[in-house]
């Protein structure tokens, strides 16, 4: 991995032709490596860092190898976990790469969360790359690209 990106605010200066071609070059991430709180930040659309609602994700890795978590979201100093997702490693539903795909597909989020279909790379040792899609009918619609950092919280 040498992307030159060090902190997950180097991202923000990327367009997406830089952003796609960062994805493209991320490698699968490791479960056994995604366990914990991450420091989330959404890269595109610009105007959704201005919100700062989704704050990243929690990941929870069981002894059995699943992993599942919650998103963090907030307003202002006050911060909540909700809307759950499991995750597993799987080939892209947009290309031939291997990425770990985020599920949100899960009977105890509202519908509209249930549509998201993300995945995920690893672009530094602490920094992974995502992108979400939102599934209307048959098809993905790109929605953002978004960024975790697990040495921060």
């Amino acid at each position: 991995m040498n992307s030159n990106i060090q902190e997950i605010d180097d991202l923000k200066n990327l367009n997406l032709k830089a952003l796609n071609q960062l994805f493209k070059t991320g490698r699968c991430p490791k479960i056994e490596a995604l366990n914990g709180s991450a420091k989330g930040m959404v890269i595109k659309p610009a105007w959704f860092q201005y919100l700062n609602l989704w704050r990243g994700k929690v990941f929870n890795l069981a002894s059995t190898g699943e992993l599942t978590g919650l998103n963090r979201i907030g307003i202002g100093k006050l911060e909540t976990q909700r809307y759950q997702f499991n995750a597993h490693i799987g080939k892209s539903l947009l290309s031939d790469q291997q990425v770990l795909i985020i599920n949100h597909n899960l009977s105890a989020n509202p519908n509209w969360v249930r549509r998201y279909h993300d995945e995920m790379v690893q672009i530094d040792p602490h920094i992974y790359l995502a992108t979400s899609y939102y599934r209307m009918g048959e098809k993905l619609k790109f929605v953002s690209y978004f960024a975790f950092d697990f040495s921060k919280t």
